[in-house]
């Protein structure tokens, strides 16, 4: 191959590149968020909020049924959903404003938790600030969907609450004595 072939596939490759650019950063944005730790751990954090969010709204449409004096089973819960949206019961503009702001604040937090992490680091100490922050977001999702399934009439949802707290109280205590 010479110069000029050469020349002109450098210069097809550049142009091959160029087309769709933003559509290709996207997406290469997307996939090193989803492959890094972080991008692991911000997509947990997602699925922890939308589980919060179905039993926040399984808990609304048992307090729907208990109005209506029927059955308030886990399975008429799920079912009752679009009843309980049409009847008030559960505002979907305000629990999508709830799911996105949770994400942006735990973003936020993870972002000054890295930050944190690093200047510790430099200065020759323990980074542990992340582990902190992901910890205590992550027990207070999983407390707020045994909240929520404790309030949909779920028992075993009560007891497993209070052992909860109990654990997350002596994994902070840990946290604070490092």
């Amino acid at each position: 191959m010479d110069f000029e072939n050469l020349f002109r596939a450098i210069q097809k490759a550049g142009h091959d590149l160029a087309d769709a650019w933003l559509i290709k950063s996207v997406f290469a944005f997307i996939v090193a968020t989803l492959t890094s730790v972080h991008g692991t751990a911000m997509v947990a954090f997602v699925v922890l909020v939308f589980i919060d969010l179905l039993t926040r709204w399984i808990a609304l449409c048992y307090k729907h049924l208990q109005d209506c004096s029927r059955d308030s089973d886990l399975y008429s819960c799920i079912a009752n959903i679009p009843m309980a949206i049409k009847a008030g019961y559960i505002n979907s503009d305000a629990m999508k404003h709830r799911f996105v702001g949770k994400i942006i604040v735990y973003m936020v937090l993870t972002v000054m938790a890295v930050n944190v992490d690093k200047l510790l680091f430099a200065s020759g100490e323990t980074p542990i600030i992340l582990k902190v922050v992901w910890t205590y977001l992550a027990a207070t999702e999983a407390m707020s969907v045994l909240e929520n399934l404790r309030d949909a009439g779920i028992e075993q949802a009560g007891s497993l609450l209070v052992f909860l707290r109990e654990r997350t109280t002596i994994l902070l205590d840990r946290f604070k004595q490092k």
